[in-house]
């Protein structure tokens, strides 16, 4: 099933029933289908045709809603870009996309012209949020898409097989790869969700404080949304003071998380109305098994665990709502074969730990490879298995647990980094010779970022350095930890052993929440 099939739908059944409240501003099915309408349509007098790649650098809001399903009907492409990217890694994704037009909230116009250059790339950019006035040249106002629609814009035949999104999720060892989900992906992702693992109710309100420019809020909770005919509430960000106050306000009942949120959540100061709240259940990945139940037990509700990835329709593992296990990530889903394997592809015996890989049961569901990325397609796909690059093991009774990762990513608050590009911006500071940068334990329950340095000099000023990484990379992949060293572990064949990195831990590092002066590689320590 396509998404624009499951919009028209919906918006046929139930066109009145609420759908989005953003903000003071809710929309029914109807309104949705024919704002996404208006918006294909201007998209279409701009030039945008089937097929082609449509990028949104917009936080979570009304329109990057519109163009979303303004491209799922008009059969384009769309490429969420995470708003917090700047310099080379925007960039990138913006010319590897292939995108030619693109949604710019109007606080990041400024990001993206440094990144890409004045007249460099898309051929039209829209700004969300300023006035035509207001507009540097070669920017063109949000607004100018509805004033150039003539009427409802095209609607392609679009089968369940066709691409909905490319979506770039970090890699490991080279620049982000972009994930090529078809509409069905979503649709799928959506109806699991929904029916088989939250089982929706009548009077179930979703709400999510995700970006919608990562697969889990726009599968999960919009399409989820969609799927039910039951309302969800989008919020503009996560705010872990307010969290459960917001909930109530729009009496929410089902939200999404990631790990690092309910312990955020937990370590806010107890409140006797805690557990008065209508929230009946929290849907997420890694939570803290240690967590788990005084979670539940402090704010009233059910925890349920899921896993999957950006390349297995979201999520592939979860946790069947009559029998969750706190610790463990559940079963497969309806559609997925999920295993463990060791190094040589033969399967592990129960509990012993390998590599988690996953086959889809359904044509049309996991992810169509990587865009123009022939080598890691065929890298990540063997023999019909997606192999993920998580280390896991399953139980004897089928229940899988997560526990950690094979490949050198780092998971920050619920992003994923990529080791290489944290050291392709840290070795072009010219005081650094080297690099190695890895995860360490952070007390958030995922990771924090830390960077081991070989200066070219005697020293590394560790404050300077961060503020060099500020100005090139997102907030969440700056370093948390800094530490110099005179080398760095290596095989025979130059690979960095990160493995005996991660064994010293943060001993002598200098950690920019307590900031020191200078390090000095003699021994390791700050200075």
């Amino acid at each position: 099933m396509s998404v624009r099939a499951l919009l028209e739908a919906r918006a046929e059944a139930t066109p009145d029933a609420p759908f989005v409240t953003h903000e003071e501003t809710t929309l029914s099915f109807a309104d949705a289908l024919e704002r996404a309408d208006r918006t294909a349509a201007g998209l279409f007098a701009m030039g945008v045709r089937r097929g082609a790649k449509v990028a949104v650098v917009l936080p979570n809001s009304l329109e990057i809603i519109d163009t979303w399903f303004a491209c799922s009907l008009m059969g384009a492409v769309l490429v969420p870009v995470n708003t917090g990217l700047r310099g080379e890694g925007l960039r990138y994704i913006l010319e590897h996309s292939d995108a030619e037009l693109a949604v710019i909230d109007a606080p990041l116009v400024d990001t993206v012209e440094a990144a890409l250059g004045v007249g460099e790339g898309l051929s039209r950019r829209f700004v969300r949020g300023l006035p035509e006035d207001g507009l540097k040249p070669g920017y063109e106002p949000y607004a100018a898409l509805e004033q150039a629609a003539s009427g409802p814009g095209p609607r392609a035949d679009v089968g369940p097989e066709a691409l909905a999104s490319i979506l770039y999720t970090s890699g490991t060892t080279g620049l982000p790869k972009g994930v090529m989900n078809c509409h069905n992906s979503y649709v799928t992702a959506a109806t699991e969700f929904a029916r088989n693992f939250v089982r929706l109710r009548e009077d179930d309100v979703l709400y999510t404080s995700l970006p919608l420019f990562h697969v889990n809020a726009q599968s999960l909770t919009t399409l989820g949304s969609i799927v039910s005919g039951r309302p969800m509430v989008l919020a503009s960000r996560f705010s872990a003071s307010r969290l459960f106050e917001d909930m109530a306000r729009h009496g929410a009942t089902v939200f999404n998380y990631i790990g690092a949120m309910l312990t955020m959540l937990y370590k806010q100061p107890e409140r006797r109305q805690d557990g008065e709240n209508a929230v009946r259940l929290a849907v997420g990945g890694a939570a803290p098994a240690e967590l788990w139940r005084s979670f539940e037990r402090r704010f009233g509700l059910s925890v349920l665990e899921i896993y999957g990835l950006t390349e297995t329709a979201t999520f592939c593992v979860g946790s069947p709502p009559d029998d969750i296990r706190p610790g463990k990530i559940g079963q497969p889903v309806s559609w997925a074969e999920v295993a463990v394997v060791r190094e040589d592809g033969s399967p592990s015996p129960a509990r012993e730990a390998g590599e988690i890989v996953v086959r889809s049961k359904r044509p049309n569901t996991i992810f169509q490879g990587y865009y123009k990325s022939e080598d890691a397609t065929a890298s990540a796909m063997r023999d019909g298995w997606f192999h993920t690059g998580d280390r896991g093991s399953r139980d004897e009774d089928g229940y899988f647990a997560f526990i950690d990762r094979l490949k050198d990513s780092i998971r920050r608050r619920g992003e994923n980094i990529s080791s290489y590009e944290v050291e392709r911006v840290v070795n072009s500071h010219p005081d650094v010779a080297e690099s190695a940068a890895f995860g360490v334990p952070s007390d958030l329950g995922e990771e924090e970022v830390m960077v081991v340095v070989i200066p070219r000099g005697g020293a590394v000023d560790p404050g300077q350095l961060i503020e060099f990484c500020r100005e090139r990379m997102a907030d969440f992949m700056v370093p948390r930890y800094v530490r110099a060293q005179v080398e760095l572990p290596k095989t025979a064949t130059q690979r960095v052993q990160k493995f005996e990195l991660r064994k010293q831990g943060v001993e002598g590092a200098w950690d920019r929440l307590a900031p020191l002066a200078s390090l000095s590689p003699a021994d390791g320590r700050t200075s």
